[in-house]
């Protein structure tokens, strides 16, 4: 992931395992969004990997531009999106729907306002202990733009009705903690590290989400499938 080619592509092989797994495991099309987030994740950090592999030797530099705007495009848009539809696909209460739509809506805005920027002023990541550094100073209110992404990211699952997700949610928000404190350069490669391995808790949610979702159909008559 954030440590090296083989380090990124033996996660990205471990967690698309892992996702073709859990999604098997789904029996409703509401889970299926969520269950894919660790796929979602394996092509991200494959992303990385071929950014690594374009740094470390100069006759696959052009593909370090494709893997640098295809991991970008996931960190800066694309979760912003999928984190609120993925629990938006799965809500049986009205109130909480309409804010999970809110923040999905939010999220594209915020995504397409970040990733505008990216694409405008162009990344070249660095490599600074160990980890690929991807300075986004550039976009205007990045400071304050990191706490509103971990907003958006994170509160989807907290007001979750599964305490499963409540949980999932606090530990994305602990992942964001521990990396801002230990690793505040490399924050976006170091993050999207902890984040990808905290997908394989999927696995263990949908096992406890189903029966949840199942019986709440049942009692109004919804057909999921």
């Amino acid at each position: 992931m954030c440590f090296s080619a083989i380090v990124s592509f033996t996660a990205a092989a471990g967690l698309s395992l892992l996702g073709i797994i859990t999604i098997r495991r789904t029996t409703s099309n509401r889970e299926v969004l969520l269950a894919s987030f660790p796929c979602l994740f394996a092509i991200q950090q494959t992303f990385e990997g071929l950014v690594w592999i374009g740094k470390s030797n100069s006759y696959f530099s052009g593909i370090e531009p494709i893997g640098t705007y295809g991991f970008l495009l996931f960190a800066t848009l694309l979760w912003l999106v999928l984190s609120p539809l993925s629990v938006y696909a799965l809500e049986q209460d009205p109130k909480r729907s309409r804010l999970l739509l809110g923040l999905t809506f939010g999220g594209l805005l915020f995504g397409l306002y970040l990733f505008s920027w990216i694409i405008y002023s162009g990344v070249e990541p660095q490599t600074f202990s160990g980890n690929l550094f991807y300075d986004l100073r550039f976009i205007p209110g990045y400071e304050v733009s990191k706490y509103l992404y971990l907003a958006i990211i994170s509160l989807p699952f907290i007001i979750a009705h599964s305490y499963s997700l409540k949980l999932f949610g606090g530990l994305i928000m602990l992942s964001f903690i521990a990396s801002q404190l230990f690793f505040q350069v490399t924050l976006v490669s170091v993050w999207c590290f902890f984040a990808a391995i905290l997908s394989g808790f999927i696995y263990l949610i949908m096992k406890d989400l189903y029966p949840k979702i199942k019986l709440t159909s049942q009692s109004s008559g919804t057909n999921l499938e």
